[in-house]
């Protein structure tokens, strides 16, 4: 996993609570005035909105959403500790 970060931004929720879960996780900086990640790269094909956190899975798949974000590290390391787990439906 690898999160797009800005700091100072929103992002940093997402890289608390990936530090707070244990996850493993790998960090890349993004300049969202200049749309580059730290290596250069073009950050709209990671994240066509050009805002940060994006969560960028195993899969390839891609997380661009804050509250996404934490809701999915929360759920996969660790759930019910970090969020309340989700009450069942009646229905």
């Amino acid at each position: 996993m690898k999160l797009f970060y800005k700091p100072g931004a929103c992002s940093l929720a997402s890289h608390i609570i990936l530090r707070e879960a244990g996850a493993d996780f790998e960090l890349e900086a993004v300049d969202t005035d200049r749309g580059r990640t730290a290596s250069d790269h073009d950050y709209r094909e990671v994240n066509p909105k050009g805002y940060v956190p994006a969560l960028q899975l195993a899969s390839g798949d891609v997380l661009t959403e804050g509250a996404v974000v934490l809701q999915f590290i929360a759920d996969r390391f660790a759930p019910g500790q970090l969020i309340p787990a989700p009450e069942p439906s009646n229905g």
